[in-house]
């Protein structure tokens, strides 16, 4: 077999690996996407729509509303097909994403891809991979529809509308069809976002002018593009919704007052989280080009040409950079901030860096191991996704049967998503916030709807939890009543830091009383319904005739090891006390007796977990941490 054929094998067994890779991919976004929970802006936008199944009328009737009462992007009214038409997000996510990345080339180099180019075919395939890690919590908004609508989608609408733009050879004749086309992209892309559309209308009249002034012809696709983006940011800016976003706090301040009340540390706080956020494209982009130098083998006469070229993606890295800055500058009169503003600016800097890729790197040696790596990072995020949202979707039904089961006027407790807070991945149980229970509440015609999860700072680590002391004096007396009396409140979960905080109340409540205290209990109840106990009645300590009764636990573990040991205090191995171990919102597990003193367990699942010392009648928590699975 000669050498050209077994090139020609190799280029085609190449080509069909990167298809495989991009059908990989669309597969695995589309089915994270299926997964997503049913929270943050789905309860909005069921609320916002009436529960009502989707009809063209009420699409219109739900983007009027949202436009002059609240949300006017042009994403809104694709978060309702989203949400409402079973596979549109399905379909639109992988597509955007895909969009992003093959947009994201052809700016950068100004041509469309060869795909019977493989270096081509390698630089997509880098992008595939990255784009995970572009911009702050990508995965999160990419796989929350209302966010994906807004952002994502968004993100691919305006750098499609920069493609023909950055094709279209000035003086070359238009059709009309095609100005129209261009007019209506513009006018989607000036409607995306109010941040991005002032950088957006920037460039592409910068554009226009610099094509006129060096050929002093009409540019027709130029100009309908600029009036497009023009008329659909107008729409936007000037929106009867625009004032009413982020509940009311646009209407707080001016744009003027917003940034001055930020002051200049704030707003420079604003640019240095765009270079955190450009980070990870930038220390691509140095060992790129630094693999591109190092494997440099070509003649000297494709070198004036090749510089050229590299020349040409180091601008447009420098152009992202400039746009990135533009649009972040405009982030100073938001009244909300977030990793989500800086995620048009990066998929811009993705574009350039693209092209980077594309111009430095030449040869197979060159490209292996940042395709190899850009692969590393897909199957990262796969297995880092998949198995998370299967959970999510899971304890996303079973939230909603429950609530559904809730009586009218009753009170439901939700158990927290294993992920409460906000990561790179997932936006975090939307149950953490009282606005949002509240909303549900009225949604299903509930008294109230509370939130048990684990929290740092909570009482005893869960957020739900009330240690309340009961108590009794001699002669009676209620300390509430007790005006110079002003006892601290008990925070976090070091049960011998609330043993020290209890004999402080103590203390205090004996400076400000000439009653006898006969005795005094901190009791943990829990505000919602109760979960599975050992025993009716929980103890963090009791106080008698000057002695304090409480008991405290260490947790150890041995190098790596999953099994963890619980140790108990000298005073309960004296004493016959029975040992659980309770993961909050599962039942019991019975470690032993006290007397055996240290106990060894494999947590089984994400959750906040107490030990517990009991006694037929009642038990004592000595320790709680959290565990995550």
């Amino acid at each position: 077999m000669s050498a050209t054929t077994t090139t020609t094998q190799t280029a085609r067994i190449l080509r069909a690996l990167f298809y495989v890779y991009v059908a990989a991919t669309v597969i695995h976004i589309a089915y994270v996407v299926s997964l997503e929970p049913f929270a943050h802006d789905a309860w909005n936008v069921a609320v916002d729509s009436g529960a009502e199944s989707p009809s063209i009328g009420r699409f219109f009737s739900f983007w009027h509303q949202q436009y002059t009462s609240s949300n006017p992007r042009i994403g809104q009214p694709m978060a309702y097909l989203a949400y409402k038409v079973h596979g549109f997000a399905e379909v639109g996510t992988p597509l955007a994403y895909l969009s992003i990345i093959l947009a994201g080339f052809t700016l950068g180099l100004g041509r469309w891809p060869d795909r019977r180019n493989g270096r081509d075919l390698a630089t997509l395939a880098i992008g595939l991979g990255f784009l995970w890690f572009a911009a702050p919590s990508f995965p999160s908004y990419m796989f929350c529809r209302a966010y994906a609508t807004n952002y994502v989608w968004a993100a691919a609408i305006q750098l499609w509308f920069l493609v023909p733009l950055r094709l279209h050879v000035p003086g070359t004749p238009v059709r009309p069809i095609a100005l129209v086309g261009v007019f209506l992209l513009g006018v989607a892309a000036g409607m995306c976002n109010e941040h991005t559309g002032p950088t957006l209308l920037l460039f592409v009249l910068a554009a226009t002018g610099y094509a006129w002034y060096r050929t002093r012809r009409r540019v027709p696709l130029r100009l309908a593009a600029s009036a497009g983006a023009l008329v659909g940011y107008a729409l936007i800016f000037f929106a009867p919704g625009q004032n009413q976003r982020y509940e009311g706090l646009a209407e707080q301040y001016t744009l003027v007052q917003q940034i001055m009340v930020r002051g200049l540390s704030g707003n420079l706080d604003i640019l240095q989280w765009l270079l955190y956020a450009a980070a990870p494209l930038l220390v691509l982009l140095v060992f790129v080009v630094a693999a591109g130098i190092i494997t440099e083998q070509r003649p000297e006469a494709e070198l004036v040409e090749i510089r050229r070229d590299q020349r040409s993606a180091l601008a447009a890295v420098g152009i992202a950079l400039l746009a990135g800055t533009l649009i972040t500058v405009t982030v100073f009169a938001s009244p909300k901030l977030g990793p989500r503003f800086y995620l048009h600016a990066m998929v811009a800097l993705l574009a350039g860096v693209l092209a980077v890729v594309r111009t430095f790197l030449h040869s197979r040696r060159g490209f292996a191991p940042f395709v190899i790596l850009a692969v590393l990072a897909s199957g990262y995020a796969a297995l880092r996704t998949i198995p998370s949202y299967r959970s999510y979707d899971r304890d996303s039904e079973t939230r909603l049967t429950e609530l559904a089961e809730t009586p009218p006027g009753g009170v439901y407790t939700a158990e927290a998503f294993n992920q409460v807070s906000e990561s790179w991945w997932f936006l975090g149980d939307d149950f953490r916030d009282q606005k949002k229970r509240e909303l549900v509440a009225r949604y299903f015609g509930l008294d109230r709807v509370l939130f048990r999860g684990p929290e740092m700072w909570a009482k005893l680590g869960i957020s739900d939890v009330k240690l309340t002391m009961h108590y009794e004096l001699d002669p009676p007396l209620c300390i509430d009543q007790i005006d110079q009396l002003d006892l601290k409140p008990y925070i976090g979960k070091d049960v011998g830091a609330l043993h020290h905080a209890f004999l402080d109340a103590i203390a205090e409540i004996g400076k400000f009383t000439s009653s006898k205290l006969l005795y005094i209990d901190l009791t943990a109840s829990f505000l919602g319904s109760d979960p599975q106990l050992p025993r009716p009645r929980t103890f963090v300590a009791r106080w008698r005739d000057g002695v304090l009764e409480g008991y405290t636990s260490t947790l150890g573990r041995e190098g790596r090891s999953r099994e963890r040991s619980i140790t108990v205090d000298a005073a309960l191995e004296r004493g016959d006390w029975e040992i659980y171990l309770v993961a909050i919102g599962d039942a019991p597990h019975l470690l032993g007796r006290s007397s055996q003193k240290r106990f060894t367990y494999r947590p089984w699942r994400t959750a906040q977990y107490w030990v517990m010392a009991c006694k037929p009648d009642h038990c004592f928590v000595t320790q709680s941490f959290h565990h995550s699975i």
